[in-house]
């Protein structure tokens, strides 16, 4: 279901596995359930923090600007202790400001949690309350 098209139907679903209908509905509720997060368990670990910007090139605009269509996020990536992906979450932010940057700390990343970062100042409010390399 994470792989498929954005509308997936019930009937498809009973024709791919080889369920009825009537079976293939409470399955796919299930699934999506467990596919969305709660936000009640919240990173440990070894756990990778980053902003970035989506959008393309923009004429006369490079990086980070503020006037720009870019859309701004940050992301936050749980390691297994061998280095692969465990978990991964991502938010919109509207800037790269440290009250933007601070909710995917205090909503998803334990303050139990190693994390790992690139230089940047809009970290400096949580430093204190976070373990940050």
């Amino acid at each position: 279901m994470a792989t498929s098209t954005k509308r997936l139907f019930a009937s498809y679903m009973g024709v791919r596995y080889g369920v009825t209908e009537k079976t293939a509905r409470p399955f796919m509720l299930k699934v999506r359930e467990a596919m969305s997060s709660k936000g009640n368990t919240p990173m440990d670990g070894v756990v990778h923090v980053d902003e970035f910007v989506l959008g393309g090139r923009e004429e006369a605009k490079v990086g980070r600007s503020y006037n720009v269509k870019k859309k701004k996020a940050i992301t936050a990536l749980r390691l297994t202790e061998d280095g692969k992906v465990k978990r991964m979450y991502t938010m919109k932010i509207d800037d790269f400001s440290a009250q933007s940057l601070q909710y995917i700390f205090i909503n998803q990343i334990s303050r139990n949690a190693k994390i790992t970062k690139h230089k940047w100042r809009g970290s400096s409010p949580v430093a204190n309350a976070y373990n940050i390399t």
